[in-house]
């Protein structure tokens, strides 16, 4: 039986991948729009073509990282030990990210911040690692 805190985790995850999906699309059209309107201000520009490559190239990222923490909260939900791995990795990475900010700016990021810090101290506990070899160790018995 999968605990409740991992279910949490793995509902915050998908969440966290369908925001931020929705995030990568509007900046991939924000950055268009911007890259038309630069290349209409100025003809032949370059301006035009860097906002174009590089907001191409931010929301690929975004888009990237939204598809692991969907994938991560898929592993979490079906208590596969691969999610529990890749959200402890995605959670640290984005502490690793946050933190130039959290120097600065309190408020959203520091919400960020401690929600990600919960998540790997969580899924780290002894009884949560217990939980998904368990459940690796029940699927092959049944086998």
């Amino acid at each position: 039986m999968r605990p409740l805190g991992v279910t949490l985790v793995g509902f915050y995850q998908i969440l966290r991948g369908v925001l931020d999906l929705l995030f990568g699309a509007s900046v991939l059209l924000f950055t268009g729009l911007a890259a038309k309107l630069s290349s209409l201000a100025a003809e032949g520009n370059a301006t035009g073509h860097f906002f174009g490559g590089f907001g191409h190239l931010a929301s690929a990222m975004i888009i990237l990282f939204a598809a692991l923490h969907l994938v991560a909260g898929y592993g979490l939900l079906s208590m596969q030990n691969w999610g529990r791995l890749l959200t402890l990795f995605l959670s640290a990475l984005g502490i690793f990210l946050l933190l130039p900010i959290l120097l600065v700016v309190h408020g959203i990021p520091l919400a960020f911040g401690i929600i990600n810090a919960v998540v790997i101290l969580y899924l780290a506990m002894p009884a949560v690692k217990r939980a998904f070899h368990e459940q690796r160790h029940s699927l092959r018995m049944a086998a």
